[in-house]
């Protein structure tokens, strides 16, 4: 018994000075009075380790940061300079709300210093897991040379290193310690007021009453001493005026990192200047970090209180309307007249004579397409494409260009209509437009231009312009709007496909009446009502009911017919793709000049996939097409598995549980969707019979790569993942569908 009891003490004796020395004292701190600054790193480890956003890329922004349209040196030294300003913001704002608490502090050399430097633990950790994970990132996904890797893991320690010695140089010749501060006291002790000693008072009262022990402190020396050594021998109040001092200083240097962010909105326009996607995310979290902390200093025991009281004005304030913003589709005219979108207006763009109307201007369409083929009934295709960001846009170009290939160039010839949702379109898009400018269409150069990321400035602008004022414009049919991340979204795209999609949607017209090109329908969602907006240049009223005519529900909105006196015919078709492409948060939602102003959405919401509009094209015009084609074969392009695993529903944590109906609901959208699919396909067979095909092709990961195979969903897409989307076409279910469709055009 008295062994153990001796055991017990000695233990005692051996960890209570690691418990109570200053680095844990400081975690203790954190998770008692600001557990928003354990949250932020929380979500950094997590993004890092890949349990964060894993399925949309972000991880490897920070793990592959792309620089002036490379992975180099300065991308990975940009990203350490952001992570050190990060590091600093966590200590800064620690220091101003809780280094009152720690008097012994106040007494030491170099006291931010020595602070930071004790409250190093959660950023060194972070660093070292980060260089791990970049190195096992580039040596076992990018497949790089431990060289490769070893120069960009420079690049961020050099980054780091520099803003590190740049900042602590900055607070160690500015920042006055305990001798300093006595010695101006002496100078200043017969100006002092009696209001100065109430104040000195009351603050010594605070100090007194939210002291935290600390037995031991780690020295700059790296070695760890008592905190109790000195701290009896000085004044307090001198102590006091050390902290306040250094606070002013990291004051300051929080308003160093706004002007940053402000100087490098000026300089937006420069590609310099447009840092890595993974940065533009550290500043903002940096941001965060500030300001939370400036609450916490202002309200202090009241802090959620103001949160919450802070959330409710912002909610009023742009119910008002006050500070809020349109997001406008370019080409349209937000001036003029605004239409009513109401129930009434719906059923009016969906009226008999607009349907019929619309269908014999169709008819017209079709015959003049039917002309170029001569006697002979062709084959129709239609193509449908899926969403799915740049990995979709990647995987549907791919394909078109093997399928083509095989077709000995003609299948576009043979195409009459594509659809589809988000990426998928850009891809067929870019596509169309090689074919209808006769450019080499099938060269590998169009994959590289297509697959070139498209994220880096958008997710700048976000941070630089559109968190702050909109001040600058740019003209585009004759109408002005604001530069944002919609606009700079769009910019990229034409400079990565030379200009290729920027056309006014009028541009497209005659060359699909006059059959030269395919129909290419976009169908984005409106969230106000859930229907869909048809936008084409061609009066797509015929969509509007369906497959069943005869229902009382409306599907879909013309969006020539609703628009017609917002100059329709100029919108820039870049954006009537970006409209098909909204991703939260990423590209902003657009609204369109109506009462009230219409929401959209993705296309994807309603179908991914495209097989709707293509099943209700096959449905509206069945009698011309049965009379007209020998047969019709639907080009399917998916960019998953249309029977991809079953999940197996199985929750590991409370959090887990708590969230899973959801999560299974969106987990099994896709399949929801494909199955809705395979129902709308089946009627049309029904009536068709073998004058209706489908080929189907699917972007399938290869397995072998391991956990980090598939393809994220984002607009940055990592060269493994490239590879991996244009090696899937060789698959063995793709080659086999590339064969199918050559034996079904074998009259090509």
């Amino acid at each position: 018994m008295n062994y153990m009891m001796e055991l017990a003490e000695r233990s005692s004796a051996f960890f209570r000075p690691l418990f109570n020395s200053f680095p844990l004292r400081l975690l203790q701190m954190h998770a008692k009075h600001n557990p928003f600054l354990l949250l932020y790193w929380f979500i950094l480890f997590s993004i890092v380790g890949g349990n964060f956003g894993k399925g949309l890329g972000i991880p490897y922004l920070f793990l592959d940061p792309v620089y002036l349209d490379k992975v180099g040196w300065w991308g990975f030294m940009i990203l350490g300079v952001t992570l050190c300003g990060f590091a600093m913001a966590y200590n800064i704002t620690s220091y101003i709300l809780d280094s009152f608490r720690f008097p012994f502090l106040g007494t030491l050399p170099r006291p931010f210093t020595h602070f930071c430097l004790n409250n190093a633990l959660l950023p060194v950790t972070f660093l070292v897991f980060h260089v791990s994970q970049i190195y096992r990132f580039q040596t076992e996904v990018e497949l790089r040379t431990s060289s490769e890797a070893l120069t960009g893991i420079g690049g961020l320690l050099t980054g780091y290193a520099a803003m590190l010695t740049l900042l602590l140089a900055y607070f160690m010749n500015t920042n006055r310690d305990v001798i300093m501060q006595l010695a101006r006291r002496k100078k200043r002790k017969r100006k002092r007021t009696p209001k100065q000693r109430k104040n000195a008072f009351r603050k010594l009262q605070k100090l007194k009453r939210t002291r935290v022990g600390v037995d031991s402190y780690l020295s700059i020396r790296f070695r760890f001493r008592s905190a109790r050594a000195y701290e009896h021998n000085y004044d307090r109040l001198a102590i006091l005026r050390v902290f306040m001092q250094n606070q002013r200083n990291a004051i300051l240097i929080q308003s160093l990192i706004f002007i940053v962010i402000i100087l490098l909105g000026i300089f937006q326009k420069s590609a310099a200047f447009q840092i890595p996607a993974a940065a533009s995310g550290v500043l903002l979290l940096t941001v965060l970090v500030m300001l939370t902390g400036a609450l916490s200093l202002w309200f202090r025991a009241w802090v959620s209180s103001a949160v919450i009281g802070l959330v409710l004005a912002s909610s009023l304030i742009l119910s008002l309307g006050w500070l809020s913003y349109e997001y406008p589709a370019y080409g349209l005219d937000y001036g003029a007249e605004r239409p009513v979108y109401s129930v009434e207006a719906i059923r009016q763009n969906a009226s008999e004579e607009n349907i019929e109307q619309s269908k014999a201007h169709m008819l017209r369409v079709l015959d003049n397409w039917r002309a170029k083929f001569g006697e002979e009934k062709p084959k129709m295709v239609l193509v449908t494409v899926s969403g799915g960001g740049q990995r979709s846009a990647l995987w549907s170009l791919n394909v078109l260009q093997h399928a083509d290939s095989v077709l000995e160039e003609q299948l576009l010839d043979n195409t009459f209509l594509i659809t589809g949702a988000s990426g998928g379109l850009f891809g067929a898009a870019y596509y169309r437009d090689l074919y209808m400018h006769n450019a080499d269409r099938n060269h590998p150069d169009r994959l590289q231009n297509l697959g070139t990321e498209v994220l880096n400035p958008i997710m700048f602008t976000l941070l630089v312009n559109d968190m702050l004022f909109k001040v600058r414009e740019f003209e585009y049919g004759g109408f002005r709007y604001k530069r944002e991340r919609g606009y700079e979204f769009e910019q990229r795209v034409k400079s990565n496909l030379g200009d290729m999609l920027d056309h006014p949607l009028s541009y497209y017209r005659q060359p699909e009446v006059d059959g030269e090109i395919p129909l290419l329908m976009v169908s984005p969602t409106i969230t106000n009502d859930g229907r869909k907006l048809y936008i084409s240049p061609q009066p797509t009223a015929f969509f509007n009911l369906g497959l069943n005519e005869a229902q009382s529900k409306v599907q879909g909105v013309d969006f020539m017919s609703l628009l017609k006196d917002q100059n329709p015919d100029s919108l820039r078709f870049l954006t009537a793709l970006r409209m098909s492409a909204t991703f939260p948060y990423i590209t902003p939602t657009i609204s369109l000049p109506t009462t009230p102003p219409v929401q959209i959405a993705d296309a994807g919401i309603s179908d991914n996939y495209g097989i709707s509009n293509a099943m209700i094209f096959l449905h509206v015009f069945e009698e011309w097409i049965l009379e007209n084609t020998s047969q019709v074969v639907v080009v399917a392009i998916r960019d998953s598995e249309k029977d991809g695993e079953i999940s197996r529903g199985e929750s590991s944590n409370i959090l887990e549980k708590f969230f899973s109906p959801i999560q299974g609901v969106l987990k099994s959208w896709d399949q929801i969707q494909t199955i809705e699919n395979e129902q709308q396909f089946s009627m049309v067979k029904g009536h068709y019979g073998a004058h209706l095909m489908r080929v189907d092709f699917a972007y399938i990961e290869n397995r072998e790569g391991g956990e980090d195979a598939r393809a994220s969903l984002s607009w940055r897409l990592t060269e493994s993942e490239k590879r991996n989307i244009i090696e899937s076409i060789h698959s063995q279910v793709n080659q086999q569908s590339l064969a199918q469709l050559d034996s079904l055009m074998q009259n090509h």
